[in-house]
């Protein structure tokens, strides 16, 4: 089966877009915006969840101080051995296999630059298969794929399940950092978990739970992000593109860059790329599209370089399987 021929019921791409708008958002009232009883809402998501067609990533953006792109070539036949070594480190959190002028397109991402550079330098290079790999330090992320959306809600839809997102406010607590992580922990294998649940899994007060929770939203510190197998998505195709931008034009290539609609990922990057960008598309004939489209609307902007993502590995710390699926396995809070 091809990926243009695997597609998700129309019902769940509703339910995936809400959540990808208000992931904890009560069945009962996203079911009146997405047109289904809270009961059969909560069994779609839990068949979705529990087949890896979608799922929820909870992090702390704070945790990551420094990043990088990472190409990386590798010994022949080695290619998909070496992506599942670096899916199993944690400072990786981005894992694709790709066609073109590099094997593996990887994100690293430490807590700060020293032991990002630990990382390139001294950990990165003894994974056994790899040939060679050229690092691009993270100046600036422009845009990230928790903003990407599938599209199956209308403006109307979209905007009443904004209004079920606002962050609101929280009792006064102390800040623990342990806990905050054993909330992200158990939050990254079901991320839709109520504080009752979370409370019995750490053995606290749920509204201590509650109340934390509370105060990691409204501080940053806590963010989820809803994803979806990319074969259902009906954006099936997924690309990487290297750019070169003249400095004095970047912020506004970089303003209207965020207007594609197939935009998943932008950073400014140092080293011959000036942004690299990751995109899904509708189909492999999209390619040449987009560069086109860019050549006409952004001039003075080169593309250097696109690679076609073959498979994905790992996204956002979820380790995914074969189809891109997620397996249930997410180490993005042992960082």
């Amino acid at each position: 089966m091809s990926v243009q021929d695997y597609s998700l019921h129309p019902l769940d791409l509703r339910i995936i877009n809400a959540l990808q708008i208000a992931p904890r958002a009560p069945w009962a009232q996203l079911a009146p915006v997405i047109g289904a009883d809270p009961a059969t809402l909560n069994r779609r998501w839990q068949d979705l969840n529990a087949s890896g067609a979608a799922w929820i990533s909870t992090f702390d953006p704070g945790s990551w101080k420094a990043a990088a792109l990472v190409e990386i070539n590798c010994h022949p036949g080695a290619n998909q051995r070496v992506a599942a070594a670096l899916a199993e480190k944690p400072e990786v959190i981005g894992v694709d296999l790709t066609a073109g002028g590099r094997d593996l397109v990887a994100t690293i991402a430490a807590p700060g630059e020293a032991a990002l550079w630990t990382y390139l330098l001294e950990e990165l290079p003894v994974i056994q298969g790899i040939e060679s790999a050229r690092s691009h330090p993270i100046a600036r992320n422009i845009h990230e794929a928790s903003s990407w959306r599938i599209r199956a809600l209308d403006a109307s839809e979209t905007k009443q399940v904004q209004a079920l997102a606002a962050v609101r406010g929280a009792r006064a607590t102390g800040r623990s950092p342990a806990l905050e992580q054993e909330i992200i922990a158990v939050l990254n294998q079901d991320g839709r978990a109520p504080a009752t649940a979370i409370g019995t899994a750490l053995d606290l007060n749920p509204r201590h739970i509650r109340d934390t929770m509370a105060q990691m939203a409204a501080s940053g510190r806590l963010c989820q992000r809803t994803d979806v197998v990319r074969a259902g998505s009906g954006w099936p195709v997924s690309a990487w593109y290297f750019l070169r931008v003249p400095a004095s034009k970047l912020d506004g290539v970089a303003g209207r860059l965020r207007q594609l609609e197939e935009l998943r990922v932008v950073a400014h990057t140092i080293g011959p790329y000036d942004l690299i960008m990751g995109v899904w598309l509708k189909s492999l004939a999209e390619i040449q599209r987009l560069e086109q489209q860019l050549e006409v609307k952004l001039p003075g902007v080169s593309t250097l370089d696109r690679s076609v993502v073959l498979r994905s590995v790992k996204q956002l710390g979820q380790i995914l399987d074969s189809r891109g699926r997620a397996t249930g396995r997410n180490n993005l809070h042992a960082l």
